[in-house]
């Protein structure tokens, strides 16, 4: 059940990638040597916060790249969105990823600052909905490059399965939620998604270790993201043992306090732990 949205940026980017803005890292190179040489123990699984809903996700055979977002500052519906956070590395740089995983395209989770310079410098494939892999192939990207994930598809990287799940997000045109499975752990990551009665049985179905899920102050007349308290119903459904807040730091319209979130979970779910990450920050499970 991918739900359709509006689709807002997928007509107005397909065939017609957005200017790049060129943004220059002030981490220079730094951060993603640090990713690089760092070397995850056998069976374990790190995972960095690139801000926003980005990740980068390593095991010792794999590392994949989530909704990283290395774009500015936007406008949407009127507002102006002002980047509250630093750039973390630049897209020129990166060198080690066996795969990119997008949600949706909107704009801050698939974004050409990234894609255009890892489709000229890396051999890496791209793995999203279809409204993803329509504006990719738009773009020009080699169809041999594209993996095209709807609701229950999966695929595998190495040593991790990739598996598309249910979401629900009126923005885009189609958007996934993902559960990340290395054999030992279980990695959930929910996009924009807001509440779908199916998280439920993900939960009943999938041993999940972590949970990321999007949570932010929603602009007036909008409801773009989940509250402290709709996450912590997220977490209780897919019976997470680890949440960790993403999304609330991105915006200056929507920064939210995540441990807003902690104080929920101690109230309602004190065995959830929750992880507060921020940007370049890495959250390790061995």
């Amino acid at each position: 059940m991918i739900v359709v949205g509006r689709g807002e940026y997928y007509e107005v980017r397909l065939g017609k990638p957005f200017p790049l803005c060129n943004l220059r890292s002030e981490w220079f190179d730094w951060f993603l040597n640090e990713v690089d040489e760092y070397g995850p123990k056998p069976g374990s699984v790190a995972l960095w916060s690139l801000g926003g809903a980005g990740f980068i996700l390593r095991t010792q055979a794999s590392t994949l790249y989530i909704d990283p977002y290395l774009g500015g500052s936007v406008k949407s519906e009127g507002l102006i969105l002002y980047r509250m956070i630093p750039v973390p590395f630049n897209a020129s740089s990166v060198k080690r990823i066996d795969a990119t995983v997008i949600t949706h395209e909107d704009v801050d989770h698939m974004n050409e600052d990234f894609i255009l310079p890892a489709v000229a410098n890396t051999t890496c494939p791209f793995i999203g909905p279809s409204s993803v892999a329509d504006l990719l192939k738009s773009w020009g990207v080699p169809e041999n490059r594209i993996v095209t994930l709807n609701e229950n598809d999966e695929t595998k990287i190495n040593d991790i399965t990739v598996i598309a799940l249910p979401a629900n997000d009126a923005n885009p045109k189609a958007a996934n939620t993902y559960l990340f499975d290395t054999g030992k752990f279980r990695i959930f990551h929910s996009g924009d998604s807001a509440f779908v009665e199916e998280f439920s049985a993900i939960g009943r179905k999938y041993d999940i270790d972590i949970a990321a899920i999007s949570v932010g102050l929603n602009p007036p007349g909008a409801k773009w993201y989940n509250n402290p308290s709709d996450a912590v119903q997220i977490a209780r459904d897919l019976r997470t043992k680890v949440l960790i807040p993403m999304h609330w730091d991105l915006w200056n319209i929507s920064l939210e306090d995540p441990h807003v979130v902690e104080r929920e979970a101690r109230t309602r779910m004190p065995a959830l732990k929750v992880v507060v990450l921020k940007v370049g920050e890495r959250y390790t499970c061995t």
